[in-house]
């Protein structure tokens, strides 16, 4: 790390190892929203590396890691325990066992990582260090309990132009970008043996004033607008309300003022769009539905299907006319463990956190929705839009729009809320479509296929947007290739990593 600094982090790893890391960690997650402290990344990433690749042993560079990840994890998503605090009576005893033992659970992909360093550290330089950090976030993106919160590739939205280039190579991308930026004072303190720092660091220079440069040509082109004119609702009902018999009466008053309150533009709207679970009512096929004048409703709902014992529900996305009738359903399928469904439930002795005991059923995956003459869209709900992938349906053509109906009430006035909305944004510049956010307590926003925020209503904020819908920008690379990208960006590092480790040994 080099100079004063980099002698005083080393003094304080030596004394009190576990804790240095621990606050490495938990310093690293000031680079996301609602902060954007992102250089950061030059303090905990070259910390990490450094004793990560000077471990003697798999056991030390193992427990080295998991203190990182802990303390990342922890200061990360801290904010998930507000959700056992609505309903205290009944889940505040699991707040030990969600803060320590869930931030436990995660850092345990660090531990992979430690380990993976500590075997390639006779080859380990800055290039295979970012692959390897990027294939930890790939790897604990996937499956049904993958949680891809945080992406380091995130922290570029703090600069905008910087966060343009995931239309071309994705979040995962930009984070390897963001880790091999922050991993320049490994350079510098001789870590690596390079003899060329000044030609390294203009190199790196040069590359970041490119990609500022193409994310401000990109952001030169204005919003253009569409002439399908959406109405966003957000009520912002308290979670301990809105789960409740009480609860019904405040979303049927609440949702019906706001839904029949005239619009600013002089204009009804043609479409209005309520957020996750606002439906006050749980939802069949068949008949009509109670709702205030509208042309069209596309809101969230529990829908169900059959009768008990033998009922099954889903969270879902439903399209309704103005008369009531169901036009359209999609079903979430990425399913939040213990919030919606409860693992191994027959073994666990435990109530999800959601109202009801009975388990939300999985949807089929990705779908585009095309209702009437609105242009096509992609439902995300709730957290379905943190997953880069589950955006859209790859087997489809792509959407004119992505739509995220949401239920950020849980967690407060906390980091989760600007965090999760940040995580959707980026969807929008990867995709280059509009995305359209719909949240119960904030925060809802209409933005443009390059990322930039058209309207938005703050967190804990009653009211409803009159908003244009966005057009689409022209196809982005990622949109078409993404995996690819990502498999390409890695076969490059690793090529140019192979180059490198070649001629320092010649």
């Amino acid at each position: 790390m080099g100079g004063a600094i980099g002698r005083r982090l080393q003094t304080a790893y030596s004394t009190w190892p576990g804790l240095t890391l621990f606050l490495a960690g938990a310093l690293l997650t000031l680079g996301f929203a609602p902060y954007h402290l992102w250089p950061v990344l030059f303090v905990s990433l070259p910390l990490l590396y450094r004793q990560l690749t000077t471990s003697t042993r798999y056991r030390q560079a193992a427990l080295r890691a998991f203190f990182f990840g802990y303390g990342y994890s922890m200061a990360g998503t801290w904010w998930i325990a507000n959700a056992l605090l609505v309903d205290a009576d009944k889940f505040a005893w699991l707040l030990p066992f969600s803060v320590l033992g869930l931030s436990a659970v995660m850092a345990l992909w660090f531990v992979l990582l430690g380990v993976l360093v500590h075997r390639l550290r006779a080859r380990m330089d800055i290039l295979l260090f970012a692959v390897l950090w990027v294939l930890v976030e790939y790897l604990r993106s996937l499956g049904m309990f993958g949680f891809p919160w945080n992406l380091v590739g995130y922290m570029s939205l703090a600069a905008l132009p910087l966060a343009q280039l995931a239309a071309l190579i994705g979040t995962y991308g930009l984070s390897f970008l963001l880790v091999l930026l922050g991993l320049l004072p490994v350079v510098w303190s001789g870590g690596m043996g390079c003899k060329n720092k000044w030609r390294l660091t203009i190199c790196v220079a040069l590359l970041l004033g490119l990609v500022y440069g193409y994310g401000l040509s990109r952001l030169q082109t204005p919003t253009a607008f569409t002439d399908t004119l959406l109405r966003v609702v957000q009520p912002n009902i308290p979670q301990a309300v809105k789960g409740t018999r009480a609860g019904q009466a405040v979303a049927i008053e609440a949702l019906g003022q706001l839904t029949a309150a005239p619009s600013a533009t002089g204009a009804v709207p043609d479409v209005t769009i309520w957020p996750e679970t606002a439906y006050p009512f749980t939802l069949r096929a068949g008949g009509t539905h109670a709702l205030p004048p509208v042309k069209l409703l596309l809101t969230g709902a529990v829908r169900a299907e059959g009768y008990a014992p033998e009922v099954k529900i889903w969270n879902s996305l439903v399209a309704m006319d103005g008369e009531g009738h169901i036009l359209a359903t999609y079903d979430k399928h990425q399913l939040v463990p213990f919030g919606e469904f409860v693992p191994l439930r027959h073994v666990l002795p435990l109530a999800k956190i959601t109202p009801g005991d009975l388990d939300f059923s999985r949807g089929q995956g990705p779908r585009t929705l095309a209702v009437g003459r609105l242009p096509p869209f992609s439902p995300l709900v709730c957290y379905e839009a943190i997953f880069p992938w589950m955006a859209v349906d790859s087997a489809a053509p792509r959407p004119a729009w992505l739509l995220n109906v949401t239920n950020d009430g849980w967690y407060g006035d906390s980091a989760g809320p600007y965090q999760h909305f940040e995580m959707a944004r980026m969807r929008a510049i990867e995709q280059g479509v509009p995305l359209v956010r719909a949240a119960n307590s904030g925060i809802s926003a209409v933005v443009d296929g390059y990322g930039r925020v058209v309207r938005a209503l703050k967190l804990h904020e009653r009211g409803v947007m009159d908003v244009y819908l966005p057009a689409m920008v022209a196809n982005n690379a990622y949109s078409d290739y993404s995996q690819f990208i990502i498999l390409c960006i890695f076969a490059l590092s690793l090529f140019m990593h192979i180059i490198a480790y070649n001629r320092r040994q010649i």
